[in-house]
Formats: structure tokens, sequence, C-alpha cells
């Protein structure tokens, strides 16, 4: 059997073996032709992926001309030009790979979110453009969620000889894919880079690499990690990565150092020509948008959309300030809990995605109304002549996140609806005040249960608010909460369902998700740490498992970095809810998706 590869003696014929012998005519010593060895992964598809990888040839001309080869301390032949390809992968779902569903209950597929595989990846086309922009570097984008692991892998493989680092963002849905990918990228050229951040890390980074010391080089934690990251890999291209990277967490002489984050400004270095330079992925994503959301959007606001984009003109949520995030968010914001571009730096990311082919814009801050409300005006306070020469119905469809008690602030709503936001994300999440203070979703108040009540009364009011500003409504529900009981499970069913039904005319699309304990989130601590789920119990009057019971399920998540987010909801319910189960909540999830297909409003399916 035969592949294509690159030999530099002019009488190579450009095929190589994967036998121990050497073409006919080629130069190369036998061990040219390597034929890597299996890395320890379970999938049977990664296997040959790795096995039909080949090596390109190490052959380079001196000053005289001369092709000189370079071998490794066993006889194999590598590449010997500066490496300037930096992949920056967002893996496929970890539970997408090789699992087969034996009958059970899945409740935490990516395809079941509205949004799934319509947008690029922000975070990954984001560093890949930063790095681009960098001297004798080529960013390169993949992402998992349209190619498969084998595509990915046979794709880096390719390009082996000349990369310098694999870049993977980890979240806790697809970090088990990300250890996969890094130990097949080990094993085809162990002196790849292995880089990883986003989530995940940050929550386990000290879990993580002791665990993966061996594979993992470097890693990086929170969001303000640009000018580290590229430090880091300019270094590296020099062979000397010894420096300090602010963001960074690695093992160095058997010790683990870190670094601490700096300030950075918000990147604005977005090029969207990466998004379909090293694999296709536009295509599959404005057919997935406009299948899901395209009729829907035009039937509520009037406006045919056909291509999507997420853009960043700032991150952060107001609960981070106080450090008081819902119980089940798992964002780690780092040392910057806010970040944001100046109304100007705001328009031009907005312009640049416009004029890159994108109508529908979403602007990925964590919140707006509140954490951004400056923002917000400023940039209504100052359209630039571009937008404002484009008709109403030539600009692009704004959309952004907003909690339903920002909602409430009338000038900022006024202002963010000249500016052409026309779609907010408005994360409902509880239809009962106690459950409400159970997911720590109100604004910090003595008086946790009056709060909850306040923002009880806010999502009754988003609709009304909606309709009065012209905006339509992406909603967002949680199913399952510390000590939620079969009577407040119900009492929230019935909640979503009125909701639903009273804005049939302003709610797009719908996400009903059961609660993930995730890592970095509160509610992924009560798993572990006992005290803190019987204190936070207490303030709402909820009851949980026994202290027994949850110390057992404790010890399986105390220094874990693979889990499976399947068994780990299964487990929060078993300690956290005990009237109730997965099957339980699973079935009050399709309810209320039934009633949604009934009104029309769209949520997620298999793709």
């Amino acid at each position: 059997m035969s592949l294509p590869g690159f030999c530099g003696h002019p009488r190579c014929d450009g095929r190589v073996s994967l036998s121990s012998s050497a073409e006919p005519g080629c130069s190369c010593p036998p061990t040219r032709h390597f034929k890597p060895r299996r890395a320890g992964i379970r999938t049977r598809s990664i296997y040959w992926v790795i096995d039909t990888i080949v090596f390109r040839s190490c052959q380079l001309p001196d000053r005289s001309g001369h092709f000189q080869q370079i071998h490794d301390t066993r006889g194999h032949c590598f590449i010997s030009e500066p490496r300037s390809i930096v992949f920056f992968v967002n893996p496929p779902n970890s539970n997408d790979l090789d699992r087969c569903d034996a009958g059970g209950i899945t409740v935490s597929k990516g395809a079941q979110h509205t949004d799934w595989a319509n947008f690029p990846h922000l975070g990954v086309l984001s560093l890949a453009s930063y790095v681009n922009s960098l001297p004798g570097l080529e960013g390169h984008y993949i992402d998992g969620v349209i190619h498969s692991l084998e595509r990915i892998l046979t794709t880096i493989g390719e390009h082996a000889g000349r990369t310098l680092a694999v870049c993977l963002s980890t979240i806790t849905a697809n970090y088990e894919a990300a250890i996969r990918i890094a130990a097949a990228v080990k094993t085809v050229d162990s002196r790849i880079a292995i880089v990883v951040g986003n989530d995940h890390f940050t929550a386990l980074s000290r879990e993580i690499l002791e665990r993966h010391r061996e594979l993992i080089d470097c890693g990086f934690i929170g969001n303000e990690v640009y000018s580290g990251l590229a430090d880091y890999l300019l270094d590296r291209r020099h062979s000397r990565p010894a420096g300090i990277y602010p963001g960074s967490v690695r093992f160095e002489s058997g010790r683990l150092i870190s670094a601490p984050a700096i300030r950075e400004p918000v990147n604005r270095i977005i090029d969207y020509r990466l998004i379909d330079r090293t694999l296709p992925h536009s295509e599959v994503y404005a057919a997935n948008f406009t299948r899901r959301l395209g009729r829907r959007i035009l039937e509520l606001t009037g406006r045919r959309v056909n291509q999507g984009v997420p853009v960043e003109i700032g991150r952060g949520c107001i609960k981070f300030s106080g450090d008081d995030a819902c119980s089940f968010c798992s964002i780690q914001y780092g040392g910057m809990w806010k970040n944001e571009l100046s109304a100007e730096h705001a328009w031009s990311a907005i312009q640049r995605a416009s004029e890159a082919g994108y109508d529908y814009l979403y602007v990925t801050a964590d919140e707006l109304p509140l954490t951004f409300a400056r923002l917000m005006l400023d940039m209504a306070e100052s359209p630039p002549d571009w937008w404002r020469a484009l008709p109403p119905a030539q600009r692009p469809v704004l959309v952004g996140y907003a909690r339903a008690d920002g909602m409430e602030k009338e000038q900022v709503l006024r202002a963010m609806r000249g500016i052409g936001f026309r779609i907010l994300f408005v994360g409902v999440d509880a239809g009962a005040p106690r459950s409400l203070q159970a997911l720590n979703k109100p604004l910090r108040n003595p008086d946790s249960a009056a709060a909850a009540r306040k923002m009880y009364d806010s999502n009754l009011r988003a609709l009304g608010n909606a309709r009065n500003h012209g905006v339509a409504i992406k909603a967002g529900f949680v199913l399952g909460h510390l000590g939620m009981t079969e009577a407040l499970l119900e009492e929230n069913i019935t909640t979503y369902i009125e909701f639903l039904q009273a804005g049939r005319d302003v709610i797009i699309s719908a996400d009903i998700e059961l609660l993930s304990p995730e890592p970095g989130s509160q509610d992924f601590r009560y798993l572990t740490q006992l005290d803190e789920a019987e204190a936070m119990s207490r303030r709402p009057g909820l009851g949980i498992g026994s202290r027994e019971t949850r110390q057992r399920v404790a010890e399986r998540y105390r220094q874990a970095d693979i889990f499976d987010r399947e068994t780990a909801i299964d487990d929060y319910i078993g300690v956290f809810m005990p009237e109730l189960s997965k099957e339980r909540l699973a079935t009050a999830r399709d309810r209320v998706r039934g009633e949604c297909a009934r009104l029309g409003i769209v949520t997620g399916d298999e793709l």
C-alpha cells in the first residue's frame, strides 16, 4: 500500500510505502518510511488515521544546494525547516465519538441546542486570527462540530512536518475528545506542542497537567491569553520555550509553574478567511442556520437572514463582578470580570463582519443591558456613516444576551434596538421563585428570597418588554437544581408552558436543558464540597440526599479530569434531587419541547 508523500530526491516518484523499504530510485534510507506506534486510544478509526499518516521528507538543500537529511535519535527522518503552522481546534463533543446508546436516555447532546453548528467558533477563530497575524506563523481553524475526529487528525497529519503546535479549546463536553487528539498528534510527531485552554482546563488545570504532563506542553487559563500564547509559540518556534508567559500553566523541571494573566484589550484581529482556509466550514454553518432558524426569524422580525457569525465587542456578566455567578455557570473569566471595546471599535467589529458577508451577528457578551449599558448607549449616540447609509432592511441583525431584569432598563433597550439588536437571548432558567433562588439567578441581595421573587416577576414581564421595544426572544430554560422536588418541577413546567404560550408571537426558539454540573460551576462544587451543598440547600429550605451518599459520589469527582457528562447529571440528580430521576426530568423536558413544537417555536434537533 502506498500513499502520497514528498521526497527531495529528483528520481523519487513521490510515493512512499508503509512498509520498511524505500521506493525504487528513492535515496531516502529505509528508516525514512516510518510507521508510527499506535496510541492507546479506544477508537479503532483513529488507529487507522494514525497508521496512514506519512512524514514529509527531511531532505532540504544546504547552502551549496545539496539536500540534507535530518534524523532523530532513532534514525527517523524529519523535516528541518522552521515550523510555522498552528492548528486551533474545537474538538468534537466527546459523546458524539464512539459511544453507543444502549437504550439509556441522553440529555447532553450538542445537537439538542438550537444554535449547534450554526456559527463559527469565536474563540478558536479569534486566536487563530491573532496568531496568523504574527510573523512566521500560520493560524489554521478547525471546528469539530463540523468535521469528524478522523478528518481532523488526517488534516493535521498531512501538515505534521510543518506544524509547530496544536491548540485545543476544552470545555467539559469535548475534553475527552481533546485528549484523544493530543495523544494521536504526539504519536505522529512528539515535537508538535500541545496547548490547551478554555473553561474546562481553567477549572481543572492542576488535575489535568498532573495526569497528562507528558502529553500537554502548556496550558492557558482565563480569557486574557493572547500575548502569553503568542510569546510561547514564537519562543517554541526558535526552540527556547522557557520564558514567562502570562496566563500559562505548565510543568517545567518536574514542577508545576504558572504565570499570572495580565490585562489585555479585547482582540480586534479577526480574519474570516481562515474559516474555510484549512477545511470547509461555512457551507455547513449556513445550511444549519437557515434550516433551523431562518424561517422563524423571517416570520417574527420580517428580516431574511442567511449567514451568522459571533462578534465580540465585550465579554463579562454583572454577576461576575461580585464573584456571584449563577450556580450552573461554568464560564471562567480569569482576572477580568469585564472587558470591552470602545464604541468606535465595537462599530468597526460589526462593520468587518458585515463586509465579510454576514447578516446575523451574534454579540457574545455574557449579558448586555446591565453589564454593558454604557457601551450600548455610547454606540447608539455615535452610529458611523456606513451604518446610517444602509437602509434599515439591509443592516445586519444583531443578537445578544440579556437578563430579564436587564430588559427593564428602558433607555438601554431603546439604544440597543436603535443600533440593530432585533433578537435577545433571555435566560429565564427557572419558573418558580425558590428555583431561581436555588440557581442563584437573582442579583446579590441580603434578602435572597425577596430577590428571587423580584427576578420571577421580571421573567414574566420579559415578553411585554420585548414587544414594547420590537425585539424577539430566544428563551433558555433549565430543568433541575439543588433540592428540586416533584412539586417544584411541576411548578416550573407549568410556568414554562404558560410563558411559551403567552410569547408565541415573540419567541423564536427555546432551549430546554437539564442542569449539567460542569467543572468551574458552583453546582460542580456542590458535588465535591459537602458542607457548601448543605449550606446552600438551607437558604431556600430544600432537602438533599444523605451525607453518606454524597460522600461516595464526591470521591468520584474530586480528582477527576475526564468524566461522562450523562453520568454526572445522573449523579447530581441522585444526590441533590432524591425525589426525581433523570428519566423524570427528561420526560418533563420533552413535554416542554412538545409544546414548543405545537406553537411553532424552534427547539434543537439532530442533524
